[in-house]
């Protein structure tokens, strides 16, 4: 049966899983806003854009951490957040590490809001309020009830120092950005074409969230599986390995098959695309085949059976080439005979804040005749 508040041991292995995978998942699509948006994330306005995401990833880690995989002595006297008692101990959340973590967290976010965002103090402020509190009520009630007892230690005096440190960031950023010879370079990104072959960065990225979502969304779906007993407690590592195999064939194979990009989710949401050798049209799905069985099979196939490791040595294997060759072909993609591109080079297009010059339409009645002299004139 379903407990959604204060269920037991398999609520918590759903969320154990389920938070990572939403925490890929919000990533990927942010990086998909940002590279539609601003097509190529580059120099400090891009560092600006990743830090938003570790400061992100960062907050959501403290409000959850350390999200204990079992319930198992979870609740016992020693390991609650209890207020001190009639002897006077100091409060748990009150030990200096716990005070400067909760206020180090949040400084990012006071920076980003100013330098990267733009906002005034009134926004930060409530940003902050909002953030600080969010995450000591997550902390308190034991991921919202999901957990039987609240793991983690909060109190109002953390909640303050976090906001505190959001100001802190705030005032930080807003010193920095006083007109100064050498001073930094705008937060605010600039759109640019995204022509250019995509940085193995970019690349490594991209699989590591196509990872992200393979192996977290497998779990996933094993583990709602044994929460609504749609499998026996006894089954779960046959319907796990099942589960892994499933979603990397749709997500390896199926999903690059019926998109005209030939692209894993990740790779797409990055404006990655894979093309013939020349950049004129998709490669060819026997290709995008082959490539799938020559790369991805392996790797799923290591991972599955608990070979992690040699699962590396591919992905060290195919990444040897791309390394060291202008385009940036892996092994794999020289062997199957496609290139790893931007969307933008195969299929064109460019980011939707680039501004666009239109010539100005000319008012109803108002006369549109070359001016005499002009290179126009008498045509």
């Amino acid at each position: 049966m379903v407990q959604p508040h204060g269920g037991g041991q398999p609520a918590v292995d759903v969320a154990v899983v389920a938070v990572p995978l939403l925490v890929v998942t919000g990533v990927a699509l942010a990086l998909g806003d940002q590279h539609r948006r601003y097509g190529l994330v580059r120099g400090w306005s891009g560092r600006l854009t990743m830090a938003f995401l570790l400061s992100c990833v960062g907050v959501v880690a403290y409000a959850v951490w350390p999200l204990p995989a079992l319930v198992d002595g979870l609740c016992s006297p020693s390991a609650g957040s209890a207020p001190p008692g009639p002897d006077d101990r100091p409060h748990p959340a009150h030990a200096p590490r716990e005070l400067l973590l909760g206020c180090a967290v949040l400084i990012p976010v006071g920076f980003l809001a100013r330098d990267r965002f733009r906002r005034g103090l009134g926004t930060t402020l409530a940003l902050g309020v909002a953030l600080a509190t969010a995450a000591s009520a997550v902390r308190a009630t034991g991921l919202l009830g999901v957990y039987p007892c609240a793991y983690a230690t909060t109190s109002p005096l953390v909640v303050g120092l976090g906001v505190v440190g959001v100001l802190l960031g705030w005032a930080v950023a807003r010193w920095l950005s006083l007109p100064r010879p050498g001073g930094l370079a705008r937060g605010w990104p600039s759109a640019v074409a995204d022509r250019a072959a995509p940085e193995p960065s970019r690349r490594a990225l991209a699989c590591a969230l196509d990872l992200g979502l393979w192996w977290y969304g497998a779990a996933t779906l094993a583990a709602l599986a044994r929460l609504f007993g749609l499998v026996a407690p006894a089954e779960g590592e046959t319907v796990r390995t099942l589960a892994l195999l499933g979603t990397a064939v749709v997500l390896g194979l199926v999903v690059p098959l019926l998109r005209r990009d030939r692209c894993t989710p990740a790779a797409a949401l990055l404006r990655l695309a894979l093309s013939e050798r020349e950049p004129t049209e998709p490669a060819a799905r026997r290709r995008v085949l082959s490539r799938a069985l020559l790369l991805h099979a392996p790797v799923v196939a290591l991972v599955a059976l608990g070979w992690p490791w040699f699962a590396c040595a591919v992905a060290v294997l195919h990444v040897s080439t791309a390394l060291v060759r202008k385009d940036r072909a892996g092994l794999a993609d020289l062997v199957c005979g496609v290139r790893v591109r931007t969307r933008s080079t195969l299929h064109g297009g460019l980011p939707d804040r680039l501004v666009r010059y239109r010539p100005p339409l000319p008012e109803p009645g108002e006369d549109v005749t070359s001016t005499p002299g002009s290179p126009g004139a008498g045509r």
